[in-house]
């Protein structure tokens, strides 16, 4: 049985929603009753993990960390965006039910394939480590989004954490309480580190690799904190940046017109023909860049290349054509950043900005202002201004570097509390699941 990927029970018993999407099947998937035998096999269970980034992330939930933090407006008060914008988000929105599914599909399939290919006589070693690594970091990726979005990343001992799932769910299994926000972070990074040791190469971006592993891992220590964290988040970064694998654009526009064939980014959603895109009706006609962000982005060469001027419309990640283009959840770019905001938390001020300026001088095309700071925490400012300017719109970077950053509350006036730094568990979760515990504070009058 251990060796079986059972995919009606990853899809259909879900205890997370009784939603009609749970019957939908992707391409790619190895149904019951078939066995990873060989490398081929066990090459297709891995894909059927992939196939899950195109659930709803590379739509939906994109925009909607820019609608939280401001830095996008809508009148469209229907939809899941017009609660973002607010910041007022009931637990029994449809959407957000299926937003909470997207990383427990990742989840669910990448622990069905870690099932299936470990010490399996039949799949060589080489492709062993090799899935393993992949399927290790995709577990870890699924959770970290998952503890990002519902659970209090922000507080290590807060007891406020999300459900870890390291075996395929069940009906048998599917009751389970949440963990502590420490215990989630212990197991993403359990998983990030199997999937550094297993050394997968970085062959493209829209594959895990070690080096992916690396890059989301100092991410996941920035969120931390803390001065042993934020070191070996340096040496992290390094890494990556030394690694020779990956390279910054030359250019700032380049990233998004080149779409996943750009040396920047790390790890992405590639779109295929056929596949679920970003529309046109989303990223064209509902959102508009707000004042704020056109404050912070006014003088900045980055501008002309993040939003139309002319119409406040959406530009970096939008493509002109109705498939849309790739979701980039981390390049290049941001492992700058986390590497410059370390040092400027250990108090390395004239490090962490010759580590900014190799992002400022690339905007500028060479040499880029002088940057006017006397002390610590005006550095950190220019380095938040930094996250917005670069990756605005981008992954949710803006939203959670403002949380970080303590500004989010001076950005947006309908955020007053920090239980709106997370989202409400979907009222069927807390339905179908009676021991994951309490829900969320802040939500519990809906």
């Amino acid at each position: 049985m251990k060796n079986k990927i059972i995919l009606i029970i990853i899809l259909s018993v879900l205890s997370y929603s009784c939603d009609d999407a749970l019957d939908v099947q992707p391409e790619n998937y190895l149904f019951e009753d078939q066995l990873v035998t060989d490398d081929k096999s066990a090459q297709t269970s891995l894909i059927g993990i992939y196939t899950q980034l195109n659930w709803i992330y590379g739509q939906n939930l994109e925009l909607s960390f820019p609608f939280l933090d401001g830095s996008l407006t809508t009148t469209n008060a229907t939809f899941i965006f017009g609660q973002a914008a607010s910041n007022v988000i009931s637990p029994e929105d449809g959407t957000l039910n299926t937003f909470y599914e997207w990383p427990y599909y990742i989840i669910n399939s990448a622990n069905a394939t870690i099932a299936a290919v470990t010490n399996n006589a039949g799949v060589s070693q080489t492709e062993q480590d090799r899935i393993l690594g992949e399927s290790y970091f995709m577990r870890a990726f699924g959770h970290y989004i998952a503890l990002r979005s519902f659970g209090q990343f922000f507080d290590l001992s807060s007891s406020y954490g999300i459900v870890l799932r390291d075996v395929v769910s069940t009906v048998e299994n599917s009751q389970k309480q949440r963990s502590t926000v420490q215990e989630c972070y212990d197991f993403i990074l359990a998983d990030l580190d199997m999937s550094i040791q297993k050394n997968t190469t970085f062959s493209n971006n829209y594959y895990a690799s070690s080096l992916a592993a690396k890059s989301f891992k100092a991410n996941v220590l920035l969120y931390m904190g803390g001065n042993e964290n934020y070191t070996e988040a340096i040496s992290l970064a390094d890494e990556v940046i030394n690694s020779g694998d990956v390279s910054l654009e030359p250019n700032f526009e380049d990233i998004f017109i080149n779409g996943e064939a750009n040396s920047e980014v790390i790890f992405c959603r590639v779109v295929g023909e056929g596949q679920s895109n970003k529309f046109s009706y989303y990223y064209q006609t509902l959102p508009k860049t707000s004042t704020w962000l056109q404050s912070y982005l006014e003088n900045d060469p980055r501008e002309e290349n993040s939003y139309d001027t002319s119409n406040l419309r959406l530009k970096k990640i939008f493509t002109t054509e109705i498939s849309g283009g790739p979701t980039n959840y981390l390049r290049l770019a941001e492992v700058y950043l986390i590497k410059a905001e370390c040092q400027a938390r250990l108090n390395l001020l004239d490090d962490a900005e010759n580590t900014l300026n190799v992002l400022r001088n690339r905007a500028y095309g060479g040499s880029a202002p002088e940057l006017a700071y006397t002390n610590q925490q005006e550095l950190l400012d220019l380095i938040f201004d930094e996250y917005v300017k670069e990756l605005c719109f981008e992954s949710g970077a803006v939203w959670f570097a403002a949380i970080r950053h303590g500004k989010i509350e001076t950005l947006k006036d309908a955020v007053t509390s920090s239980d709106q730094y997370i989202l409400p568990i979907p009222l069927a979760e807390l339905q179908t699941n009676l021991e994951f515990g309490p829900q969320n504070p802040g939500y519990l009058d809906f």
